[in-house]
């Protein structure tokens, strides 16, 4: 008698290799989407940092993000302005020399976490490998 079709035991075994191999390739995933958001956030504060320094140029002071948008600084500051889905972006601690801009995560494993950049370039709050923010504490 000749069989068709495949047994419950060989069933078994690829649902069994299917999950080990999940269990691999998922963490692997959400750590490379984690970067890419990461890259987001700071591509916006660099758009935003660079408005800053246009602003700097041209009226001698750095701004809050609301008055460079409100001053028409740049489509640099409309750009990064607010909100991107993912980061929430704001300029505070602002004196006619200095900035920090700041970006804050609104989701995902690294929720509220927080990366910076100030007028000299220097970055604060990023990560040496992003393995879902555990070096963000």
């Amino acid at each position: 008698m000749k069989r068709k079709g495949f047994t419950l035991i060989e069933l078994i075994i690829v649902i069994i290799i299917i999950g080990i191999l999940a269990t691999l390739a998922i963490p692997q995933y959400l750590k490379a989407v984690e970067k890419g958001k990461l890259a987001k956030g700071k591509s916006g504060l660099a758009l935003l940092a660079q408005a800053e320094g246009m602003a700097r140029a041209e009226y001698d002071t750095y701004y809050k993000l609301t008055d460079l948008v409100a001053k028409n600084v740049s489509e640099l500051a409309k750009v990064g302005a607010g909100d991107d889905g993912d980061w929430t972006y704001s300029v505070g601690s602002v004196t006619t020399s200095t900035f920090t801009a700041t970006g804050k995560r609104k989701a995902g494993p690294c929720v509220g976490k927080e990366i910076s950049v100030d007028e000299t370039g220097t970055w604060l709050g990023i990560p040496g490998s992003t393995s879902a923010c555990t070096s963000w504490d």
